[in-house]
């Protein structure tokens, strides 16, 4: 096995948070009395862009983004449906991970809810260290936290991948050295392209099994 050291995003790679994300903006918008402007579709389409994306699509005011940011990150009893999973495959392909050696890492930009959730699912013996929004990091594609989770763990970048479901995380990767990998990518963006069409990954799978098929491979 090539790689030993897998460095994930979360959102959207390792825990379908998307629906979850999306509803807690409409939610957002129905309270500011426009919700019924906005396709629930395209709103979902340029949040997987990015956040910034949606909010420009949707006119939202800061403070009403900023709401929407703090209603998203909502976990326990008032976490608003749908709630955030993880994917069917995700636990199985981290352990079978592991069984082969290899050494699992977060790199998120959410905050430290991405860890309560990976608890609260029984994951967290599963990854050895993490880089949320609390670190303050340079925004992906920048290198900065790879290159920090890299120098504490002594990561061998020809042994190391970057995982994550936008261009963004993938070449934040490979602005480290490393190799950059591209998973669970929604089809079609706004522009009309696919992430995959336009892709300069390592490695693009449609999801986690697939990609530890050609990740054994490699």
């Amino acid at each position: 096995m090539k790689y030993k050291n897998y460095i994930w995003d979360f959102d959207g790679t390792l825990f379908n948070s998307y629906p979850h994300i999306c509803e807690c903006m409409l939610r957002i918008l129905e309270r500011e009395g426009v919700r019924e402007n906005f396709d629930p579709e395209m709103v979902m389409r340029h949040l997987c862009v990015s956040y910034g994306a949606a909010k420009n699509y949707t006119g939202m005011s800061g403070e009403a983004y900023r709401d929407f940011v703090e209603l998203q990150y909502v976990t326990g009893e008032n976490e608003v449906e749908p709630k955030v999973v993880p994917f069917p495959d995700c636990e199985q392909v981290l352990r079978e991970i592991m069984a082969e050696g290899g050494r699992h890492f977060i790199y998120t930009h959410r905050n430290m809810t991405a860890m309560e959730h990976i608890r609260n699912f029984g994951m967290a013996d599963c990854f050895t260290d993490k880089v949320t929004s609390e670190d303050k990091f340079p925004s992906k594609p920048a290198p900065n936290a790879i290159q920090t989770l890299m120098e504490r763990n002594g990561l061998d970048p020809a042994e190391t991948i970057m995982i994550g479901d936008r261009e963004i995380d993938g070449k934040s990767g490979k602005n480290a050295g490393i190799a950059g990998a591209l998973v669970n990518y929604y089809p079609r963006l706004p522009d009309g392209t696919c992430p995959a069409d336009v892709s300069g990954m390592d490695f693009v799978a449609q999801n986690l099994t697939e990609l530890w098929e050609m990740l054994k491979k490699a």
